[in-house]
């Protein structure tokens, strides 16, 4: 009759197999992740956490290495070098843009562009919401489908989870073409599982584009228990929109398989408005950290001011150090964030970095009216950065992300003002005010360890 293994030799077993296994992933980690602060963290979860911290290094942690493509870098400004040499883009010139400033204005003018399609409509979205807009969009697609042009909706899987079956299938029996971005399938998670396409870009007719934070969902025009929804979005003619067209069908051929040629689909322009304008993105590859680059770039570099706006503020330890490098210099920064917003947790791992960044003499302003859900950059009113990037890990280490980089002071200039204009509805932060419990404090430092996955 055979013996059955004692319980104590079965743990030694497996905690031997543990070890060796997180020895043998610990030189793969070290390779991944150049900061030893990072390097040290994921480690330390793989080490302490059996299976778990191997699965959440798997989803979360895991970053393929960038291969360098090896063409010349083109001369031009700092900022276009750091741009080209991840996402291949230029500065273009002749260009045209309207400033939309909250979703009234964003979907009155992107409606009015939807409707004069003639020949392709193409969509990309986190959020495309079942709901009332989302309907009112979704009528024009269909409608605008059964009328021959070409229809493409690309959308996350995981930010549209509120989009139906139902409208699906209404819009396919039309003729609208979808493509969900990595959806769930459990028990096969891979590392894309966590890495979401945050990007909202529009183009009609090669023509006329759209990028910014405003996704398809009625709140940014009825507002939530937040208040209004205060975002920033962009409506662009000219040159840049090859680029966006460029981008959007590279996202379809990876989501859906199917290869467009970009030739087919980009038409030419008539505008002769000089604004130079670069496109700029996030992605796995050579575009991985990108947008964090230049926006350190951006920080490091500036002379008199830098104005910031974002939702979500956990900045990975190059843009923290850029921001406290900036304010220690005698640059006046601001950084304007909501008083909450969508996610508690978010919220109170983005408290811990107040002190850091007051010791450095950065302004912080909290946005009272509402729900402040601008990603907005602004450098010596020169230079200013619009897209979907929030300054946090997630968005500018991790996720499918679009930004254009503004080089036009008369442009800029009134980005500014808006600027300002919003922080008069802000609460400033200083030592007199910023005085948080001890266990908001408490929880805020710890989760801030997590802030890599949050």
């Amino acid at each position: 009759m055979a013996r059955s293994m004692p319980p104590c030799s079965g743990m030694l077993i497996l905690l031997t197999v543990h070890l060796l296994w997180s020895l043998c992933a610990m030189p793969g980690i070290a390779r991944r992740h150049r900061i030893p602060s990072s390097a040290a963290t994921w480690a330390a979860i793989v080490l302490l956490l059996p299976v778990v911290g191997t699965l959440l290094y798997l989803l979360a942690g895991y970053r393929r290495p960038a291969v360098p493509d090896g063409v010349p870098v083109p001369p031009g400004d700092a900022l276009s070098r750091v741009v080209f040499r991840g996402c291949g883009t230029r500065p273009t010139q002749y260009n045209r843009l309207e400033q939309l400033h909250d979703g009234s204005n964003a979907f009155s003018a992107l409606i009015a562009s939807l409707q004069r399609a003639t020949r392709t409509i193409h969509l990309e979205y986190y959020i495309f919401r079942d709901d009332r807009i989302g309907r009112a969009i979704a009528d024009i697609l269909i409608r605008k489908a059964r009328a021959g042009v070409d229809v493409l909706l690309i959308y996350d899987a995981v930010g549209s989870w509120r989009l139906s079956r139902r409208m699906l299938r209404r819009m396919h029996r039309a003729g609208v073409r979808t493509a969900a971005y990595a959806p769930l399938r459990f028990p096969w998670f891979t590392p894309r599982a966590t890495r979401r396409n945050h990007r909202k870009i529009v183009v009609v007719d090669g023509k006329v584009a759209y990028l910014g934070g405003i996704n398809i969902a009625k709140y940014y025009l009825d507002g939530d228990n937040m208040g209004k929804w205060r975002d920033e979005h962009l409506r662009l003619e000219g040159d840049i929109v090859a680029d966006l067209q460029r981008l959007f069908l590279a996202d379809w051929a990876a989501a859906r398989g199917e290869r467009i040629d970009p030739a087919t689909r980009i038409a030419r322009h008539k505008i002769r408005e000089p604004l130079s304008l670069q496109l700029s993105w996030s992605e796995e590859g050579p575009s991985r950290t990108t947008i964090a680059e230049a926006f350190a770039l951006l920080i490091v570099r500036a002379r008199r001011r830098v104005r910031i706006c974002s939702p979500y503020f956990l900045p990975p330890t190059l843009l923290l150090d850029a921001l406290r490098t900036a304010g220690r210099s005698g640059v006046r920064v601001e950084v304007m964030i909501p008083t909450c917003s969508d996610s508690r947790i978010t919220d109170l791992a983005a408290d811990s970095y107040i002190d850091d960044l007051l010791d450095a003499g950065v302004e912080l302003y909290r946005y009272e009216n509402g729900f402040l859900h601008a990603k907005i950059l602004i450098v010596d009113d020169a230079v200013a950065s619009v897209g979907t990037a929030n300054m946090d890990y997630r968005s500018l280490t991790a996720n499918l992300e679009v930004t254009v980089f503004i080089r036009d002071r008369e442009t800029v200039g009134r980005m500014a003002a808006t600027f300002d204009a919003d922080r008069a509805l802000c609460v400033r932060i200083d030592r007199s005010t910023w005085r948080p419990a001890a266990v908001r404090r408490v929880a805020g430092d710890l989760l801030r360890l997590l802030a890599p996955v949050l």
